[in-house]
């Protein structure tokens, strides 16, 4: 279905002569995305991204202002979204916001009719991203899209008309309640909303919102209640600290016993669910909560050393690729079909969790004749070498040569290189490992890497002290304070 353009638009949009209303086609949109987006122009609300349950975009979409959302597809890798979002203000009148993002969620700008958008983020614009990303957290787009998800995009815009207060049904869903199972709500399900620690923190919250000349009615209950010291003393669990132990915090034991720990059949099923890695909601959420062969060479070595920035960027990652990892991505490919061709049997997998150690996870790039692991390299040429023989000579690169004139991995690599092999060999139970340096068909390189027991005994080690005692605990806060959101994809796999 078709929908031609008739209102005008920003002067970007002039060639675009028609929109097309298919969910199947969306981007896929993830929390992350919307952060790094809305943070970086900080335009919506002036608010911060950790605070978005105040945020009016998001109010909008979860209120039902956001009508049905369109696309016109730019490129294989680009394409626009359009929607009419519902003043705030004034029912009968409606703003056209737009949006330009990457197929991989990657949002790059904004547009609206509305007088601030101009800034190219106003709220109605914040208001599409996030009822996108609803539909790509609960696996509502791509390929799996039914025809009851499509009649939902058209569906989550509601009327809205004045009414007595007392008409009004003020409902707030039980957690874990799913608006959408209902087929007479199209409306999408709500977060917790803010949880106060204190008297003194409720009263600064209310003193800087504009209903606060509701709470200063005198002779009102609400009035009672923001002005009466509390009856009793605040017991009010605040987000918990560093601990050693596990059976120490019934919080963070519940976590890993509800999203954690996976037995044998959830494993495999698990490498073969997610086998499209970086395109699956189902992947990104799993990996999210663990630490990573890839990321492992990335947390910091001494107890003392901040870890903030780490763990930060781990669960709200703002690094959204560049022109070295999508090379790295053509170069991976461009090998497997290579080898495909010449007789080789390399196999696809998923992600890969430790069945020792289930906080720790692995990507492998393939499983090479059935018992060797993969692991692909495609590194950019530049003016300093381009051949790979310049390269190994560098000194600078992961891989050099030993004395006996041999091609090794460097165990202290500046990529960490070694590490990630190491832990995904442990992670996935194989022995042995091919390392493909690849340039070109013409030019490639095979490294034979042994596994070092010894390397990833101490180093698992280290990364589980570092999971349990810095980093579960902030993980747990995410998701209790509802910063950090699974997809419908996750949550159900965990319940099987």
């Amino acid at each position: 279905m078709t929908t031609q353009v008739k209102r005008s638009m920003p002067s970007e949009l002039n060639n675009v002569t028609e929109w097309i209303d298919d969910m199947r086609k969306w981007p896929n949109i993830m929390y992350g995305d919307i952060f790094n987006y809305l943070i970086s122009s900080k335009a919506v609300d002036g608010a911060e991204m950790k605070n978005f349950k105040s945020l009016q975009s998001y109010n909008y979409f979860q209120s039902g202002n956001v009508d049905k959302v369109l696309h016109n597809i730019l490129s294989d890798a680009r394409m626009y979204l359009k929607a009419d979002v519902r003043a705030s203000q004034t029912v009968s009148r409606v703003n056209e916001a737009y949006v330009i993002c990457s197929m991989d969620g990657t949002v790059e700008q904004g547009w609206c009719t509305c007088m601030a958008g101009q800034g190219l983020s106003c709220s109605h614009v914040g208001a599409v991203l996030w009822k996108v990303e609803h539909a790509v957290r609960n696996n509502m787009t791509g390929a799996s899209c039914t025809d009851d998800n499509a009649m939902w995009n058209r569906g989550t815009k509601r009327n809205i008309e004045p009414r007595p207060l007392s008409n009004i049904v003020f409902k707030k869903p039980k957690q874990g309640e799913n608006l959408l199972e209902d087929l007479n709500v199209n409306a999408p399900g709500v977060r917790d909303t803010p949880m106060y620690y204190s008297s003194q923190e409720l009263r600064t919250a209310v003193e800087q919102s504009p209903l606060l000349p509701l709470f200063k009615l005198k002779g009102t209950t609400i009035n009672k209640s923001f002005v009466s010291k509390p009856a009793a003393k605040e017991n009010i669990p605040k987000d918990h600290g560093e601990h050693d132990s596990l059976s120490s915090c019934q919080r963070c034991s519940s976590f890993y016993s509800k999203y954690l720990a996976v037995d044998l059949a959830r494993t495999v099923k698990l490498q073969t669910d997610t086998i499209n890695q970086s395109k699956s909601v189902l992947w990104k959420d799993a990996r999210k909560i663990r630490i990573t062969a890839s990321s492992a060479s990335k947390v910091p070595i001494k107890e003392t050393t901040d870890c903030t920035n780490f763990i930060r960027e781990h669960l709200h990652p703002k690094f959204v690729g560049n022109k070295f990892t999508k090379h790295g991505q053509e170069g991976e490919t461009a090998a497997k079909e290579y080898l495909l061709t010449n007789g080789y049997r390399v196999v696809e997998k998923g992600t890969y969790v430790s069945s020792e150690e289930n906080w720790l996870s692995a990507s492998p790039d393939g499983i090479l004749n059935d018992d060797t692991l993969l692991e692909i390299k495609s590194p950019v040429p530049s003016a300093k070498w381009t051949t790979l023989n310049e390269l190994f000579t560098g000194q600078k690169y992961d891989v050099h040569m030993n004395n006996n004139g041999i091609l090794v991995l460097k165990v202290k690599g500046n990529r960490g290189f070694f590490m990630q092999i190491q832990l995904t060999m442990f992670c996935t139970g194989l022995r042995k490992c091919k390392l493909l340096i690849w340039l070109n068909p013409d030019e490639f390189q095979f490294i034979e890497v042994p596994y070092d027991e010894q390397y990833v005994c101490e180093h698992v080690a280290r990364l589980r002290t570092f999971y349990f005692k810095k980093m579960m605990n902030i993980i747990v806060d995410e998701i209790e304070d509802d910063r950090l959101v699974f997809s419908k994809a996750f949550i159900k796999f965990m319940r099987l």
